[in-house]
């Protein structure tokens, strides 16, 4: 039975086909692992936060408790039996479920613990790709890090320092993932559409996007543990897909067609074959002014990035006053406009397409301010 189905996939689908689609893929769910804590600590606290004040005569701390800052909501018609009070409505029904009192040094702790594991992998993992192949490490990395989503439930139940632990190691795997596709590229896509392939990878923002309107669903319905649970899921699908559709290599694909791999093998100009990978000329990289340079600007452009994505879902609920409605409405097109706007998730052929979506979002977004 899996072998007709796969049989039929290759029939329809070129192995190229196939690759891209995974990647993009991949790149979504890899986002949606990374962002979907970001959404569900909304709902995982108690609806307080504390503030910090320092005396100056005894540099002693304080803190001050108080609840979330909910703006009146104003009736815009006319009633003449109306008093000058600001019409109030009734708050929004939340599902019963459990909730952590984690004051807010607790919470940025959860929320950053991510980058501790990830930045320990943004390095070796493109050379553990050309060891061990990207396949083994993209997957592997992706399946790890989505049964450690699956047990975030439990570990919030037993203490904060669990949800740390398991979030280091979703960021020690998934920060492989990124230079890992790089040597699957060099074997598989010819130069010339090495760009276009390359650009899968910014589907991460909008991996993001889809991820907070479907995690506030989840979580106004089936509570926050729902959050985990789906995406743990989907994410564990995905990763035995990729073993059974994507290879390292043309060469090593057991259901490509003979024409597709020599295009391929002569579109790069060499064999695809498994070889010795070269060594990296680790003196040239760090005496090299442009390798800094792209290392600083993007380095400086993704703090910015996750800055806002771990921080605004929270900000937006405990100090604007936003229910989680409001928070992922505003949230998903944050990123579906980065998505759009960023110059290497275009081309030719796709900026059209693109470019009506995010009119669309737009159009959306205008009537529900004005409603």
């Amino acid at each position: 039975m899996g072998k007709g189905i796969f049989t039929t996939i290759s029939e329809k689908l070129t192995c190229l086909q196939v690759l891209n689609f995974m990647v993009l893929t991949g790149f979504m769910f890899n986002y949606m692992l990374r962002v979907n804590l970001t959404i569900a600590i909304v709902a995982m606290v108690e609806p307080t936060n504390k503030t910090m004040t320092i005396d100056n005569d005894t540099t002693t701390a304080h803190y001050h408790e108080y609840e979330c800052y909910k703006p009146p909501a104003v009736s815009l018609i006319p009633d003449d039996n109306a008093t000058s009070d600001a019409t109030m409505k009734p708050p929004v029904a939340e599902l019963e479920q459990t909730r952590f009192n984690w004051d807010e040094p607790t919470q940025n702790l959860i929320l950053g613990c991510f980058f501790w594991g990830y930045v320990l992998t943004e390095l070796p993992g493109g050379r553990m790709a050309e060891l061990f192949g990207a396949r083994r490490i993209f997957g592997y990395s992706m399946l790890i890090a989505s049964i450690m989503t699956l047990a975030t439930p439990l570990a919030a139940n037993i203490s904060h320092y669990a949800v740390v632990a398991l979030r280091v190691v979703i960021g020690f795997t998934l920060g492989a993932t990124w230079p890992a596709i790089q040597p699957m590229a060099s074997k598989w896509i010819p130069p010339m559409d090495r760009s276009k392939f390359i650009a899968n990878m910014m589907a991460s923002s909008l991996g993001a996007a889809l991820t907070m309107p479907m995690c506030g669903y989840l979580i106004a319905h089936l509570g926050w543990e729902s959050v985990f649970y789906v995406t743990g899921t989907i994410s564990i699908v995905w990763s035995i897909l990729w073993f059974l559709l994507v290879f390292d290599s043309p060469a090593e694909h057991p259901r490509i067609a003979d024409e597709e791999r020599r295009f391929i093998e002569n579109a790069i100009g060499t064999g695809t074959a498994k070889g010795k990978p070269p060594s990296v000329p680790w003196g040239k990289m760090l005496t090299s002014l442009p390798v800094w340079a792209i290392i600083i600007t993007h380095a400086a452009s993704v703090f910015g990035y996750f800055t806002v994505v771990n921080q605004l879902p929270t900000y937006m609920k405990n100090i604007l006053g936003f229910n989680i409605k409001e928070v992922i409405n505003r949230c998903a097109f944050s990123d579906c406009l980065r998505y759009g706007l960023n110059p290497h998730s275009r081309s030719a052929e796709r900026f059209a397409v693109q470019l009506a979506l995010l009119w669309k979002v737009l159009l959306r977004h205008h009537h529900q301010l004005h409603r």
